[in-house]
């Protein structure tokens, strides 16, 4: 069994570990696991004892599935991938049963102390704000992705005669053929689709105001856009770069530990992006703003991570955790677009039923 692809999949192990463990210090303060919390419950030692409890649980899964995937491998070193996988399945399974238990204890805790929340029902709107500079990157920055993406077509296209008829990917072996070649423009093409609809989605978001700060609120809610729509457009130009590089590693006969280089390069350079954006968030405190109309704990179904409101008619708003948005699953519109992001994967996966079988 080759080291590098159970090397790069622990990596992702250990990322999802930490990032499991850490989320419930991310986002909005007063909310604790989809339950909406008062401003001064935020001190109590209750709710902070439910933040480190989770985060405790949660790590101590992942160290015994860690551990015991570790020896099982060791045992079994040519399943390693599969060892590998079926520990981030079983983390995501463990850290669900962990926010489980630690939304139960934030709704008993609610009850037990009595705290109401006040839901204010007014909302305020911005009429300068459709006149602003679109809070997005223009799709236009896609462009560059394209260029990429062509001058992968154009050099696979000028040197067709010198791509030896077996193609060598990993642990893959691929006869020459046009749809073999170009197989991985596809995904390129799948790829920049995805992103530039998912752009498109964060300008559409509900921007909520906040009644007592309505131009603050405001120009924190468009900072946020703009920083989503960035970090957007630069994982969507890593992925079509590495899908590029394992272009050329395969028809050029490129030799050497590249695909794992450049894989592991890709998985640091999105996993630190990811936690660089959630801590400017955080310092700066745009994490912080609230979808007024949303805040409503009965709204939040599946432990608090699926929105359900057929009162509301906007179909993407923030999500109650803080980053980012969510789908309103009471929204035709917003059932659209969870199918089509589901489709992708699957069609990605269909493409290269072919090749695996192999």
């Amino acid at each position: 069994m080759i080291q590098e692809p159970m090397i790069m999949i622990s990596s992702s192990y250990l990322m999802i570990a930490l990032m499991l463990s850490l989320q419930v210090y991310i986002g909005l303060r007063n909310v604790l696991f989809g339950i909406v919390l008062p401003a001064e419950a935020l001190q109590d030692p209750a709710v902070r004892a439910i933040r480190r409890n989770y985060a405790l649980l949660t790590s101590g899964f992942a160290v015994v599935i860690g551990g015991v995937c570790f020896l099982w491998m060791r045992h079994q070193p040519a399943r390693s991938l599969l060892i590998w996988t079926t520990a981030i399945v079983l983390l995501m399974i463990a850290s669900g049963f962990a926010i489980w238990i630690s939304r139960m204890s934030a709704q008993h805790l609610k009850a037990a102390r009595g705290w109401e929340i006040v839901l204010q029902t007014k909302r305020a709107a911005s009429l300068v704000a459709g006149r602003m500079r679109s809070p997005v990157l223009n799709t236009w920055w896609y462009s560059v992705n394209a260029a990429v993406m062509a001058l992968c077509i154009f050099f696979a296209i000028a040197k067709w005669d010198t791509i030896p008829q077996l193609l060598i990917l990993g642990n893959f072996e691929i006869n020459k053929s046009v749809w073999n070649v170009f197989i991985l423009n596809i995904v390129q093409v799948l790829n920049i689709t995805v992103f530039v609809c998912y752009n498109l989605i964060i300008s559409r978001a509900r921007t909520s105001l906040d009644p007592q700060d309505q131009e603050g609120s405001l120009q924190k809610q468009l900072k946020h856009k703009k920083i989503h729509s960035i970090l957007t457009w630069g994982a969507s130009l890593l992925m079509v770069v590495f899908v590029g590089v394992a272009q050329a590693i395969a028809l050029y006969g490129w030799k050497g530990k590249l695909l794992f280089l450049s894989g592991m390069s890709l998985c640091a350079a999105l996993f630190l992006a990811l936690i660089g954006v959630m801590l400017y968030l955080r310092i700066k405190g745009i994490d912080q703003l609230r979808d007024v109309p949303s805040m409503e704990d009965r709204h939040w179904k599946f432990l608090g991570s699926i929105y359900v409101n057929p009162e509301d008619p906007a179909w993407i708003v923030p999500n109650i955790h803080g980053f980012g948005w969510t789908i309103n699953m009471a929204n035709p519109r917003g059932k659209i677009i969870v199918a089509a992001t589901v489709a992708i994967p699957v069609i990605e996966i269909i493409l290269f039923l072919p090749i695996l079988n192999k």
